[in-house]
């Protein structure tokens, strides 16, 4: 049976976004700069997609 192994680069993909995506929003709400917000959002979905689209 094929066993699928986790390719660390990707994870390493995902945890990054993940931690860009939290920094802009944070920068966003604090500044009040919407667009930070929402690039920080966007982010965070991305990083969610990866996650679940590479899950093994």
């Amino acid at each position: 049976m094929y066993e699928h192994t986790p390719d660390p680069a990707v994870r390493r993909f995902g945890l990054l976004l993940l931690l860009a995506a939290v920094a802009l929003v944070a920068v966003g709400a604090v500044s009040g700069s919407l667009w930070l917000l929402g690039i920080g959002v966007w982010m965070l979905v991305g990083a969610g997609l990866v996650e679940v689209v590479y899950r093994p």
